[in-house]
């Protein structure tokens, strides 16, 4: 049943991103492995540039609401939408662990 929700949540996400004409390199879909938490991650390489980070991600946790009706099997508890620049700098930073 999980892996079926984060097909589904990926399908949603590319659905966003199509409609906008967003050109993708990088979706993905995870369990956060708290509870019914997910991750969710749009890597773009084209799309992006004219939307500022906090309203594309706004826009795009509307649509993934509104496809989902409220479903409570998953809440999103962390959502990234990068440019390709902006996602190779944030692999380049280091953890401390």
């Amino acid at each position: 049943m999980k892996i079926v929700l984060l097909k589904k949540l990926r399908e949603t996400v590319a659905e966003w991103a199509r409609t906008h004409n967003i050109e993708t390199t990088t979706i993905e879909a995870k369990f956060s492995g708290l509870g019914a938490g997910v991750h969710v991650l749009v890597v773009a390489r084209r799309g992006f540039e004219n939307w500022r980070w906090a309203e594309r991600e706004r826009d795009l946790f509307r649509f993934i609401s509104n496809q989902f009706n409220g479903n409570g099997d998953f809440v999103i508890t962390r959502l990234e939408t990068m440019t390709e620049a902006e996602y190779e700098k944030f692999e380049d930073v280091e953890t401390p662990y």
